[in-house]
């Protein structure tokens, strides 16, 4: 039950959204077309019953017009198929672009993205859940939904049938032929209650092989492109052999795992084959006294055999399909337990960001690690207009942290901070470089403007980039093709191009040589007169580049106010 809460938490969205008037029409249609199989499957039951009594007569006038029947039949059968089909796939595509949409929506508001990664690191491989994990629930939830829904129609088409021919089963007792009412509905309701309840017991461990398969598979695919994302580093280090080492380590552990499914696998296939077939013998051997005794034509029996058949498909249908519940559990786990984080770290505090016009003032600011190491505390920062800020400390002080907290991306800080939010921008030590053409890069995250390449040319020349200026339509992984130090003098063309009122830059020229870093920081100060610019490095070189300069010493983590230059 708590499986069936947690699906309808994810699922009720989508059909409360403006999603929802199409997608109960494509729901209708489907739902419409498998119960037209049913009833293709219930008349070509009764087929049964007058092609093979026309066999046995030797009717051949009947035994043609069998045969037409049978392909107006089967022309049926493949036209509401192809048409169920359709419907479902148009359902799913729909249901999955919303939903992947709508978590890609949630995960990449207010930083969770980046949050996952700082405060929940146990949440594995997000990537997946929204690309492959989503997917899965769709398909599965409503194949599984569509199945148990035929299931039940089919078992009350055929249970009268069954029931009306069990008057035909007279069983000898105390010298008189005894009838037992639905005793072909008793028998077959009894088989599948056994064949269900042995199929779950069997194959119980099964949701949670699953579930750890899925992650494993995720952490050995994450490893490989960790490789490919880093492969330069790797290369200088020669660490192949560990690289190598970890992969193995890693898919060992996905083999294993796959290992165990497989075996307890093929203890459920095993039994659900044998179940399943020997089904269609059961109500043969039931009939087959009262058949040799001449009590009904071959037909009846065939008829009676194949209704046998669908009643006990439809009450053993769980037995069937329950490697696909089981993934399907593991899937609706996964996915609710990745929910559930994203609301939990939007739930965590944070600084309190505030919009002024005016400067840049920070008060109260507290930081703090996830496990309760305080960082800073009551920290109270004032900049005006044109000013610039050094901020140095030690190596794994929390600079860097600071910078996360003033952003808003930081959830164990209090305090509030007031500024232009709607023209910020921080450069990072390794700037992100999309993939695209030179001038998406550059532009990023502002979409590209050919018009304003004079400037854009302009810019790359102020920091240094002229050697480039040829390649701005070349498509590359610039992340792979620059070195770090072009790196980053791309960050600064970026501050340039995109003239933020109040610029964050978290060591972001560390990899430049002094004299390139006072050019890029000129520029930054010619462009931008008004700006507030809050850098974060070691150097020495940079407090002359910055009117002030903040010392960041661990006996003052516990001052009430940190006094600046």
């Amino acid at each position: 039950m708590q499986t069936l809460r947690d699906f309808w938490l994810l699922a009720r969205p989508f059909w409360s959204s403006a999603e929802k008037r199409p997608a109960f029409l494509l729901l209708f249609g489907t739902i419409l077309m498998n119960l037209c199989l049913v009833g293709v499957n219930l008349l070509y039951n009764f087929w049964n019953l007058h092609f093979y009594n026309a066999l046995q007569a030797l009717d051949y006038d009947a035994f043609l017009i069998g045969g037409v029947q049978f392909l107006f039949l089967q022309l049926g059968l493949a036209t509401f198929t192809v048409a169920a089909f359709h419907f479902q796939q148009k359902l799913t595509l729909r249901w999955r672009r919303w939903a992947t949409e709508n978590t890609l929506q949630l995960w990449l508001q207010r930083h969770r993205y980046l949050k996952l990664q700082l405060g929940v690191p146990e949440t594995d491989n997000p990537d997946q859940r929204i690309a492959d994990d989503i997917n899965l629930l769709i398909s599965l939830s409503l194949k599984l939904s569509l199945g148990l829904m035929t299931a039940l129609v089919s078992l009350f088409s055929f249970l009268h049938i069954l029931w009306q021919a069990s008057s035909l089963v007279k069983i000898p007792f105390a010298g008189e032929e005894l009838v037992i009412p639905g005793l072909l509905v008793w028998a077959a309701l009894l088989y599948s209650i056994l064949g269900t309840g042995g199929a779950f017991w069997l194959g119980r461990t099964l949701p949670r092989l699953n579930f750890i398969q899925q992650r494993r598979e995720a952490d050995f695919r994450f490893a490989m492109m960790r490789l490919r994302e880093n492969a330069e580093a790797v290369a200088q280090y020669r660490g192949e052999s560990e690289e190598h080492a970890r992969f193995s380590q890693r898919l060992g552990a996905a083999l294993e795992n796959f290992w165990a499914l497989v075996k307890q696998q093929k203890i459920v296939l095993g039994y659900s084959t044998f179940y399943m077939r020997s089904a269609m013998i059961i109500p043969m051997f039931i009939m087959a006294p009262q058949f040799f005794a001449g009590a009904f034509p071959l037909g009846r029996l065939t008829q009676l055999s194949a209704a046998f058949g669908e009643v006990h498909e439809a009450m053993a249908y769980l037995v069937k399909v329950f490697p696909e519940v089981a993934e399907w559990k593991a899937v609706v786990d996964r996915l609710i337990g990745f929910q559930r984080r994203l609301d939990q770290v939007s739930d965590g505090g944070g600084v309190c960001l505030e919009h002024s016009a005016e400067g840049f003032e920070a008060a109260g600011l507290s930081l703090w690690l996830p496990d309760g190491q305080t960082l800073l505390t009551d920290v109270e920062l004032r900049l005006q207009p044109g000013e610039s800020l050094l901020i140095k400390a030690p190596s794994g002080f929390g600079k860097s942290t600071l910078i996360r907290a003033l952003t808003g991306i930081w959830n164990h800080a209090s305090g509030v901070a007031r500024y232009d939010l709607g023209s910020t921008l921080t450069l990072a030590q390794k700037p992100y470089l999309p993939l695209g053409t030179l001038r998406d890069m550059l532009w990023y995250p502002s979409a590209p403007h050919p018009q304003d390449d004079p400037r854009l040319l302009e810019a790359m020349h102020q920091c240094g980039l002229d050697h480039l200026s040829a390649r701005l339509d070349s498509e590359l992984d610039w992340s792979q093709t620059l070195s770090i130090g072009e790196q980053q003098r791309c960050a600064f063309v970026r501050a340039l191009l995109l003239r933020p009122q109040v610029l964050f830059l978290d060591e972001s020229s560390s990899a430049l040589d002094e004299e390139s870093e006072r050019r890029c920081y000129t520029q930054l100060r010619h462009a931008l007169p008004d700006a507030i610019i809050i850098s974060v490095g070691h150097r020495a070189s940079l407090e002359a580049l910055h009117t002030r300069t903040l010392d960041l010493l661990p006996a003052q983590r516990s001052d009430q106010e940190l006094e600046y230059a």
